[in-house]
């Protein structure tokens, strides 16, 4: 193994495919890895471009969006329609998904019926503050080495340290950032953990050592450049061997360190010097274990021999003074942990247990959340307290709480329990708690949200002079089950009326302060002449959140629950898995929403009583310990004086009233239904995605982008279900659904029919429309919300050809009707299209290089003082800037290439010039040939024309398959496939003007092998003539071809003439509209199809007589030339799939053949070769129904016409085919098995060919380039424009405009018949 690969090894860097190592879970679908955040979003749905909660928040009140964009102005057009969840949960417990479903095609608030609600203004109806609880907690030490972890105890055999070297890499989590007295970027480093907590090292500034330094803050002590808490690899490794040193001098187990100072400093070396990251030849990640008096010999060693350690390293390792400026200390932390606190009958056990865990004489801080559970109780029957049992403990009493001036004392014995209401009649003690004097003995639990309306009650201030209330706290609203209004909160500090109680607590443990005499926070931080411990309070508080506790059940162990994961995205996209890793990562998710989709496995861990549903208020706070009397530095102080009064001021009524404001009482057990059932309406969609794709997915198919990321859409609105959480939505893309315009502004999702038809919403299929699909305007690619998922799956390659793929394949469907009009083979002309996409790519990646190489060499300049040197950068600048904008970067059209001069180049003799590549000029081929050549080598992006680190390569590499693609679609020979891409390219470039691209550097005649990758400063001239290629010299651009401009020309001319010859495969179905005036058959007609194989004269003369009759014009004829091209392109799925459990009913047929898919049969041969089915279904149909021809007048002789149903039923052209094209009806369940014609299956009458016929002439006319597609849907129906779409015959459109009104079929009579034949 190399020094480079060994020097990696401790600090599991990502892979290639981005994941971890030895398959490992994702950081975000394993355990807590950060305290609970209400606001926490799994790393895989996170987006680029999201809503702001402050979007959710001012939507809380009547408003509608701004119309500044023309889907925003659809939007408020509709009608909102209020949805009850009483109605929803009847829908999910019938099982009505189509219902349900179809409730997202229109604009909806939702209402939580009456029934539901607990009416909280009653006399029986109580709040119940508690049970309470420990749920985060960090201590930081106040000297050098690990006091944070030494507990209060000399001696315990179950205490253990378990130290982790190989996990040094960890990173400090975020959201604990602010609770440390110092910065932590650049400084904190993961050791290992002590108990249950987690243990840290983090190397500090040596003035966080002197208290009474006026700089000793978080905001005032210096700050490192570092952009993540991690310390960097090297003074990692500083430390490691620090460690190493110590254990070595303890003598602990087999450590040793026979070179204390390695150089070079790797991970080799250090493992060469030491055991403690595992034997050189064993294994890799050591645990070391340390008993109690082990860690505080450790700790000793910390604090002996660090400045001798230091003193004795090589100048090397203390050059850029971070060991000599900087001294570690230790902290512990530990979260999720949710400990009962201020137990009753449990407090002096508790009280124990604080004094035991730390030894407070060396803790500098200490951080910790508390929370307390505040629900209503539903009372049935109620226990009167003795009003001795009341007296004994509260000798006085009052008739109001101590913030009440007024308050007066009460004679318990003259004082009635109820009024006449039947409310109890409070008294209050002492300190102003409420007394109770009655319990419940029999009662329910009732859960409750928040009313986020009227939550801003809680964090407001004083009334100002003039009667006006502002907000004190900064607070964000999360609304939660797509209610809008209900939900949890978070607030960068603590409700003011709790600070004012927090502030009375401080003062009882402070040191004494100078001119500080007020209990209220009135100090001003400024005031540098005072001690450091006078300007702030020893107890404050720093953040809070308050949630329903539900919320903490399903991710009590792990980060995210899985419904928050984008789980069934990631199965869907990992099809195409190509790593060992990606691979196993997507057959455990497959494997996983197979045996139970994460909303159904939600459902479940929700479902049956006793779930947890009260509303839990929890506060973060600051302890300094530093500021505390020395008589309260100990655990069972802090225990009595600051975590039982905290607890307890959530009872005072200063802080219950304000809160049972703005709780809104629900009856038990109602908030998890009211999660399943509101999200009813998405997750049924994802049920129904993932039944239709599910077989797909496991057979590894590759998946449409469109359905991917629809499904991630959902997904994501799910996630803001059960978060509120704006950061999950997509806005641009997923405005343009409504399903964001709809969750913010209505709090319920909503979904436009520009992106899945509302049609097969309400019957329960699914159509994602990829028209229209919304592009990045910088880029032009479409825009996905699954990215973040797939590159943290599978990996950033993973993603790169699945967006490439998507942005090929959608810009090949809405290709330009005229892209390439010299060109008439269309598979060349979307070959070329392709190709022009897949360089537009390379543009960016080309311009990106360029800009970031010549930033690197100029921006130095900018601050030059020589004048003339930062007009030359700034000028040079301007020059790039211009460059960049130019949409044919690469061309030599003088503005284009001068300013890529003044950019690039400074003038050499007055004269600015490009270094060449040493190949010389080379023709366009040779760059067209390069590209394909070196796509498929695996160091392909280290070869030209590649840029390192671009894009380009997974485009080009999904551009040549897909042109591959279309060539074998055409017929084109495998031998001949290379230079049809050679060719697209070719052409493309010539469009583009690409005259010269950045090269490889020019050999320098050294030692080694020479570089290949791209740079910036040498260009491949690509003026050179190319050679003329022999498999495509007929196809050579109109510009550099007299002899093709005049065949453009004649084939011009020749379409015009509705005599003229035309190919039905080169026009399709795209342009189907500009061969309506064609009287003659296309040039693929050819009679000796069909008489090979010494068949029947009658058959021969069948096809003679429809040559003979034919007229393009005729409406017969028209469709009969359209239906032939249908099938073409239906090629080889031109079968019909099994028919056994057809519909009984005739009046079922119509529906049930619209919707059958349309299937290929690996065994029937005859079915790939688009020429014959051109002539065959002509001729069938014209035979058929022309009653003049010879098959008709066999049919009236009854003569045998078994050779001619048996010739044309080998390729599936038969009776049952005209019922699917749409020109025959079914009349018994005869016709799905052995139909026989005009009994089992009946021509339409004529009056409706015509009616059909016009109606697809009009489609044809006003739909553009989508005009083949709506006809399709109209005339076959929507699985056949389907597969045409994908077989580039039509250009896609989900859902064509609605057909005209035919009228319903009537009883055919002698007169129809007769009128069948009357041409």
């Amino acid at each position: 193994m190399s020094e480079l690969d060994n020097d990696h090894l401790p600090f599991v860097e990502p892979r290639d495919d981005g994941l971890g190592p030895l398959d490992e879970a994702l950081v975000d679908e394993g355990e807590h890895d950060a305290p609970f955040d209400i606001a926490d979003l799994p790393r895989q749905l996170l987006t680029a471009d999201p809503h702001t909660q402050n979007d959710v928040h001012v939507a809380l009140y009547p408003h509608q969006p701004a119309p500044d964009l023309d889907y925003v102005r659809l939007f408020n057009t509709h009608r909102i329609r209020s949805i009850n969840i009483h109605s929803l949960c009847q829908l999910h417990e019938q099982g009505r998904f189509k219902t349900a479903i179809s409730l997202l095609t229109t604009r909806h608030r939702l209402k939580v019926d009456e029934q539901y609600h607990v009416d909280s203004h009653t006399p029986d109806v109580v709040p119940r503050v508690g049970p309470h609880f420990l749920d985060y907690t960090l201590y930081v030490g106040s000297r050098r080495g690990l006091d944070a972890a030494l507990p209060n105890v000399h001696v315990d055999h179950n205490w253990t340290v378990k130290l982790q070297l190989s996990m040094t890499h960890r990173l400090w989590p975020d959201n604990a950032v602010n609770a440390l007295p110092f910065n932590p970027k650049g400084r904190m480093m993961y050791l290992g953990t002590r108990l249950d907590d987690q243990l840290w090292l983090a190397m500090v500034p040596n003035q966080y050592f002197d208290l009474n330094d006026p700089d000793n803050t978080a905001e005032k002590l210096p700050r490192l450049d570092y952009k993540h808490p991690a310390l960097s690899p090297q003074h990692a490794k500083m430390l490691v061997m620090f460690l190493a040193h110590i254990l070595a001098e303890m003598r602990h187990e087999d450590i040793t360190c026979t070179v204390p100072y390695p150089e070079p400093l790797t991970w080799h070396t250090i493992r060469q010097s030491t055991e403690v990251m595992g034997h050189l030849f064993g294994q890799w990640q050591r645990t070391i274990n340390l008993r109690l008096p082990d860690l505080r010999r450790l700790h000793q060693g910390f604090r002996t021999s660090w400045h001798a350690w230091v003193a004795a390293a090589p100048h090397s390792w203390k050059q850029d003074t971070f060991l000599t400026q900087n001294s570690p200390v230790g902290i512990t932390l530990r979260y999720g942990q949710n400990q009962p606190v201020m137990v009753t009958r449990s407090l002096d056990a508790d009280r124990l247990n604080w004094d035991r865990d730390r030894n407070y004489s060396n803790i500098r801080q200490v951080s910790f959340s508390l929370a307390t559970h505040i629900s209503y109780l539903d009372v049935h029957h109620w226990r009167t307290i003795p009003e001795e049992s009341i007296t004994r403990v509260n000798p006085v009493l009052y008739d109001k709480p101590d913030d009440d001036p007024s308050r007066l004392p009460v004679d318990l014995h003259d004082l009635p329990l109820l009024d006449d209401d039947g409310f109890e009649i409070n008294i209050y003690n002492e300190a102003g708690y409420r007394v109770p004097r009655r319990s419940p003995s029999t009662f329910d639990t009732c859960g409750a949200l928040l009313d986020l309306r009227r939550v801003h009650e809680l964090y407001q201030g004083d009334e100002d002079a003039y009667g006006h209330v502002q907000n004190e706290v900064p607070y964000t609203v999360y609304p939660l089950a797509f209610t809008g209004n209900l939900g949890n909160v978070k607030a960068s500090g603590i409700m003011p009326k709790f600070a004012g109680r927090v502030a009375q607590i401080d003062k009882g443990i402070s040191r004494h302060r100078e001119d500080v005499d007020t209990p209220e926070l009135e100090y001003d931080p400024d005031d540098d002449h005072l001690p450091l411990h006078r300007r702030s309070p020893a107890l404050h508080g720093i953040s809070s959140q308050i949630y329903n506790s539900l919320s903490h059940r399903v991710r009590t162990e792990a980060k995210f629950h899985v419904v928050q994961l984008g789980m069934v995205t990631s199965a869907l996209a990992g099809t195409t898995a190509t790593t060992v890793s990606g691979r196993r990562h997507w057959n455990r998710r497959v494997e996983f929403c197979d045996h139970g989709l994460p909303h159904l496995r939600y459902a479940e861990k929700v479902s049956g009583d006793g779930q947890p549903q009260t509303l839990r208020f929890e506060n973060t706070y600051v302890l300094d310990v530093s500021k505390l009397r020395p008589e309260f530095r100990n655990g069972s102080s802090i225990y009595d004086r600051v975590i039982c009064p905290l607890l307890k001021t959530w009872s005072h009524p200063s802080i219950v009233s304000p809160i049972r404001d703005v709780l809104v009482a629900f009856r038990p057990n109602f908030i998890p239904e009211l999660f399943k059932c509101a999200t009813y309406p998405i997750t049924a969609l994802i049920d129904l995605f993932w039944e239709k794709h599910v077989d797909d997915v496991k057979e590894k198919k590759l998946m449409d982008p469109c359905t991917i990321e629809f499904v991630s859409m959902l997904e994501r609105t799910l996630n803001y279900a059960h978060t509120g959480n704006a950061a999950v939505l997509c806005k641009r893309l997923m405005d343009r659904t409504w399903l964001s315009l709809g969750l913010i502004h209505d709090g319920f999702p909503c979904l436009s029919n520009a992106f899945i038809a509302h049609g097969s919403l309400t019957n329960g299929q699914l159509t994602v429309r990829a028209d229209g699909w919304p592009t990045d305007p910088s880029t032009h690619r479409p825009l996905t919300s699954s990215r973040r998922c797939q590159e943290l799956t599978y990996g950033s390659d993973h993603y790169k050809v699945y967006e490439a793929r998507f942005a090929i394949s959608f810009a090949i469907d809405n290709m330009p009707l005229d892209a390439y009009p010299s060109i008439s083979d269309m598979s060349l002309r979307i070959a070329c299209y392709a190709a022009e996409v897949s360089l537009r790519v390379y543009f960016d990646d080309v311009k990106r290089f360029i800009q970031d190489k010549m930033n690197i060499i100029l921006s130095p300049n900018l601050d030059d003082p020589d004048r003339a040197v930062r007009r030359t950068a700034r000028d040079r600048l301007t020059a790039l800037s211009r460059w960049v904008d130019e949409s044919n970067p690469l061309s030599y059209n003088a503005g284009v290439l001068s300013n890529l001069l003044r950019a690039l180049t400074e003038p050499t003799m007055g004269k600015f010039e490009l270094t060449s590549s040493a190949l010389g000029q080379m023709p366009i081929t040779y760059f067209a040939e390069t590209l394909v050549k070196h796509s498929i080598r695996t160091d392909a992006q280290s070869r030209p024309p590649f840029i390192p680190g671009g894009n380009f390569l997974h485009v080009a590499r999904v551009t040549i398959d897909e042109i591959k693609s279309i060539a074998t679609r055409a017929g084109v020979s495998p031998v001949s496939q290379h230079p049809f891409v050679v060719e697209a390219f070719r052409r493309a470039c010539e469009l583009l003007k690409v005259n010269h691209v950045p090269w490889s550097p020019n050999p320098h005649h050294e030692h080694g092998r020479p570089s290949t990758a791209v740079v910036h400063d040498v260009w491949l001239n690509l003026g050179a003539r190319p050679s003329p290629s022999p498999a495509f010299s007929s196809l050579r651009s109109a510009e550099h071809s007299v002899g093709l401009l005049a065949l453009q020309a004649s084939e011009e001319i020749q379409a015009s003439d509705p005599r003229g010859d035309w190919s039905a495969i080169d026009v399709r179905l795209i342009t189907f509209a500009s061969v309506l005036h064609k009287i003659k058959l296309p040039i693929e007609w050819d009679v000796a199809h069909v008489s090979r194989d010494r068949v029947p004269s009658y058959i021969v003369d069948a096809y003679h007589f429809v040559a003979n009759k034919y007229d393009g014009t005729k409406p017969l004829h028209q469709l009969a030339t359209f239906s032939a091209i249908v099938c073409a392109g239906l090629l080889p799925s031109i079968f019909p799939p099994d028919l056994t459990n057809h519909p009984s009913l005739s009046t079922q047929f119509e529906t049930y053949i619209r919707d059958l898919d349309w299937v290929k049969r690996e065994r029937r041969k005859g079915t790939t070769h688009t020429g014959p089915f051109i002539t065959m279904v002509i001729g069938f149909i014209i035979s058929l129904y022309d009653s003049e021809s010879p098959i008709m007048q066999a049919v009236r002789a009854r003569s045998d016409l078994k050779h001619w149903w048996s010739k044309h039923t080998a390729k599936a052209i038969n009776a049952f085919l005209l019922v699917r094209l749409g020109l025959a009806n079914v009349l018994t369940g005869s016709g799905f098995r052995s139909a026989k014609w005009l009994q089992d299956v009946q021509p339409l009458p004529m009056t409706t060919i015509e009616q059909k016929h016009a109606e697809v002439v009009r489609l044809l006319k006003s739909g553009g380039k989508y005009g083949g597609f709506d006809a399709v849907r109209f005339l076959v129906g929507p699985k056949a424009a389907e597969v045409l779409a994908a077989n580039h015959y039509v250009c896609a459109r989900a859902l064509p405009p609605p057909p005209r009104h035919l009228s319903p079929p009537r009883p055919y009579s002698e007169s129809d018949v007769h009128e069948m034949w009357d041409f």
